[in-house]
């Protein structure tokens, strides 16, 4: 009878220091990373309805506009002097919104960057963009406010610039299709992880 006395109580106190080594304040992922491609108009040059801007949460092209939740502005601009035209993705304080997102260029291959840094974004500078470049997006997410460590409230995504079409620029009649961006983006919606394989990240 001691004998299996003891052995219950070895078990119990093995069982408590296992419990007593798991964060209290562990978070675990709960949605799978998605991907997508979307397409926007240039912020200058379209009507104020038309979406130029991403919401990395949701992935869905949205309007500039107070009213929509929106990380990254796209635009595509002439230099007055020298004639260049140039697309830029920029943060929304680079518009006058609050500083909620940062950007960043990769030199990686989109597909070969599998998390995201959690360090060196820019949140206040339009970034020239064209095809082919890789951008990563750090966004102080709305879904996340809730979250008490300071870590966990944004969530990361890429992008990769498909094609840019710049000229002819947009008309609504004879080139609704033009002052566009085309580019694919993959995103964690989880708060504070930075994974972007598929299924749901255990980081």
């Amino acid at each position: 009878m001691t004998s299996r006395i003891l052995r219950f109580g070895l078990v119990t106190i093995a069982i408590a220091a296992a419990s007593a080594c798991k964060d209290p304040f562990e978070v675990k992922a709960s949605t799978e990373v998605f991907e997508d491609t979307l397409v926007v108009y240039a912020l200058s040059a379209v009507p104020p309805e038309a979406p130029t801007a991403l919401n990395t949460f949701d992935g869905i092209a949205v309007r500039t506009d107070p009213t929509q939740h929106y990380d990254v502005v796209f635009d595509i601009r002439v230099d007055p002097e020298t004639g260049d035209t140039t697309a830029y993705a920029l943060p929304p304080r680079a518009v006058g919104g609050f500083s909620t997102a940062g950007i960043r260029k990769d030199t990686r291959a989109f597909d070969e960057i599998d998390r995201a840094p959690t360090s060196g974004y820019d949140d206040s500078t339009a970034v020239p963009i064209q095809a082919g470049d890789v951008l990563l997006v750090q966004a102080a997410s709305y879904a996340c406010a809730g979250q008490l460590i300071s870590a966990r409230l944004y969530i990361y995504s890429k992008i990769e610039i498909d094609s840019i079409k710049a000229s002819p620029p947009f008309d609504p009649v004879t080139n609704p299709s033009g002052s566009t961006i085309y580019f694919r983006m993959r995103a964690d919606p989880n708060c504070g992880f930075v994974s972007f394989r598929d299924g749901i990240p255990g980081v």
